[in-house]
């Protein structure tokens, strides 16, 4: 066989190589594109899920708050949650429910810095519960208590949230702007059963 038979034979045998290799780069690009196409579909439907517990959590927390809203005879009821979670700085309210007439205290706790009323974050930590009859005498965090008076809080029942580790989640706040008509005993037991219903599907703050 001449050179030239050879070198023919030689290109013919690399170009089909280079076929074959053609095919398996493209292959396993397929594969990659279908490998990367369902983890893209697979997050997606997870993201899905978890927004529909989220969604679902959420309506029941709201149904509890305003059961518990006109079974104590409340003025406005909120969640106060610290974030983020094991790094605690700040002091938001996402769940609120109020009578109409009411000024929402919403506006006014986002994204607080603990630091601003550290003796009432304090409170709030180490106490279960709290059935306060007077603002002005039982918060003795200035700014926290110019707060409650600002928005026309007179009295207040306060239940601490724990995740499962009994860590502070936050806590449930009901207000009155006139005297509470409910005994402290009853307001502990219905402010227990709430807070069962809530803490474990609160969903932490997204800072």
């Amino acid at each position: 066989m001449d050179l030239a038979a050879v070198l023919t034979a030689v290109g013919g045998i690399i170009g089909a190589i280079g076929g074959v290799y053609g095919i398996y780069t493209k292959y396993m690009q397929d594969t990659k594109n279908k490998k990367t196409d369902y983890e893209i579909e697979k997050l997606r439907n997870e993201d899905r899920a978890k927004n529909k517990r989220r969604a679902d959590n959420a309506m029941q927390i709201f149904g509890t708050m305003w059961e518990l809203l006109y079974s104590l005879k409340a003025d406005r009821i909120y969640i106060v949650q610290p974030h983020p979670l094991g790094n605690e700085e700040m002091l938001t309210i996402y769940f609120e429910v109020k009578r109409k007439s009411v000024e929402p205290m919403k506006p006014h706790i986002q994204q607080m810095k603990i630091s601003e009323v550290a003796c009432f974050a304090k409170e709030l930590v180490k106490n279960l519960f709290m059935y306060i009859t007077d603002i002005s005498k039982q918060v003795k965090d200035r700014y926290a208590e110019s707060i409650f008076s600002s928005c026309g809080t007179k009295q207040a029942i306060v239940k601490r949230l724990n995740d499962n580790k009994h860590d502070w989640v936050g806590s449930i706040i009901c207000e009155f702007t006139d005297e509470m008509e409910i005994s402290e005993q009853d307001a502990k037991t219905l402010l227990h059963q709430a807070a069962t219903e809530i803490q474990y599907i609160l969903p932490e703050i997204r800072d």
